[in-house]
């Protein structure tokens, strides 16, 4: 082998070890967000939380997010992905490594008490709320500057035609991150009090080595993206102006605050769900070592079969419009059968040859498995709004997908400190994706129709 070719094979090498560190950026990203959830039924007991104030860190949680996806789309545009992600890999690390501490009689304990001591007569709650709420508020908004980094290193990292591969690494992070993280902190669980604030800190850890490793692999590289003169620049504020003005982006609005919700209330309550004497009464064990692992792999199994159907169906003669948007709509429906899981789980309902606990579960499986499956679709139907500032437009998107599910989120928690119950999570999970899949029959084309002698 000379020389060039070496050097070819060194390069490939390298930009492969960088999608492998998206991988694991992913992968932390979704275990920092994953954690709480984790280990919310002890934190609740422990900081005698009601089902309002977990509902509240969600929902600040959300809203961070939400001004982050903004902020930081902006920012990567224009100072690239190669010192921002570090940057903000750093501060949802300290943030979620902090989380560890809320609530605690150290010093880390107190400062963080010290921090939210001005905003207690606001907000009327003590240092042990505010101190999670607000390391998770800022966990929030660090993590949004995850994906605007990530997916501009694929675009200025690979050939076009490696792009979905690179893509693919990317967000096959987020499954593993939900699938290992209810195990990792399952195994660091013990009955001593306050045993759930070192998985907090551990995961917070690896993060910091994640940005040491990016440090060390981009030394000498470079991550600007190519020279393109023949090609016309289009002015951001252009480019968003035809954008507001095609009614598929407000269209899209509408659809992703519907998935998102309901993906965001499972997420935030199932691990409860499943622990709760009202709800299906699993161990902490059973929930994190067997039950919450099989929910995550199965929406991973959910979005691997959209991804394939969406292909066998044009194939065999389906528009790919069409494609996607039946594929769309058998994954709602699937999601809906998530409206009987009380009954089943109450025995109200029954499949033979299941108890009532069984049944509740293997439902909720399937509702795992169109939760995650209409994202592939939304994400094609995003891809047609703009071939310019993607990243302004999915920040955009993702705003509101963030927004409008996470003010849900404490008047869901309100509701179940009144009732007892949990239903009402179910019945707001199991209607709004088969609403977006209407929408997008009925809208997503009737302008170009309109237009056809």
């Amino acid at each position: 082998m000379g020389w060039k070719q070496l050097a070819v094979s060194v390069r490939a090498q390298w930009k492969w070890w960088v999608c492998a560190l998206l991988l694991f950026a992913s992968t932390i990203n979704y275990m920092d967000r994953m954690t709480l959830a984790s280990v919310s039924k002890r934190i609740i007991d422990e900081f005698s939380l009601t089902k309002a104030n977990y509902g509240t860190v969600e929902q600040y949680f959300g809203y961070a997010f939400a001004c982050g996806s903004i902020v930081f789309g902006l920012i990567v545009d224009r100072v690239g992905a190669r010192w921002l992600y570090p940057l903000v890999l750093l501060f949802w690390s300290i943030a979620g490594l902090l989380t560890g501490f809320a609530g605690g009689d150290g010093a880390v304990g107190n400062a963080l008490a010290a921090i939210w001591r001005p905003f207690e007569g606001v907000m009327g709650a003590g240092s042990a709320f505010g101190s999670l709420l607000l390391c998770r508020t800022m966990l929030g908004l660090f993590e949004a500057g995850h994906w605007p980094c990530a997916l501009q290193t694929t675009q200025r990292l690979l050939e076009p035609k490696d792009w979905a591969l690179g893509n693919s690494i990317l967000q096959s992070g987020t499954s593993i991150g939900a699938i290992i993280t209810p195990l990792f902190v399952g195994a660091m669980l013990t009955s001593a009090k306050g045993s759930w604030r070192w998985p907090f800190v551990l995961i917070g850890a690896v993060g910091l080595l994640w940005v040491v490793a990016w440090i060390v692999t981009m030394r000498g590289r470079s991550l600007a993206a190519p020279a393109a003169p023949e090609q016309v620049k289009i002015p951001w504020t252009k480019s968003l102006g035809s954008v507001l003005a095609d009614h598929r982006f407000w269209l899209l609005i509408v659809v992703v605050s519907c998935i998102n919700g309901t993906w965001n209330i499972f997420r935030v309550w199932l691990p409860l769900v499943f622990q709760d004497p009202s709800g299906l009464a699993f161990t902490e064990a059973q929930t994190l070592g067997r039950i919450l692992p099989g929910y995550y792999i199965m929406t991973d199994v959910g979005c691997l079969i959209a991804g394939a159907a969406t292909v066998w169906l044009h194939r065999r003669g389906s528009t790919v419009l069409n494609s996607r948007r039946i594929v769309f709509t058998v994954c709602a429906l699937v999601m809906m059968l998530g409206m009987f899981v009380p009954g089943l789980s109450r025995g109200q309902w029954m499949i033979p040859g299941l108890s009532a606990q069984q049944a509740a579960t293997g439902v909720m499986m399937l509702v795992a498995a169109g939760s995650l499956g209409v994202f592939p679709c939304y994400y094609s139907f995003t891809q047609e709004l703009s071939k310019q500032h993607m990243g302004l437009v999915t920040g955009i998107l993702s705003f509101f997908a963030w927004v409008v599910p996470s003010s849900l989120q404490r008047p869901l928690g309100a509701h179940i400190d009144r009732t007892g119950s949990y239903d009402i999570a179910f019945q707001v999970g199991a209607w709004p994706a088969i609403v977006a899949a209407v929408l997008l029959w009925i809208f997503w084309d009737w302008r170009y129709k309109s237009d056809q002698p």
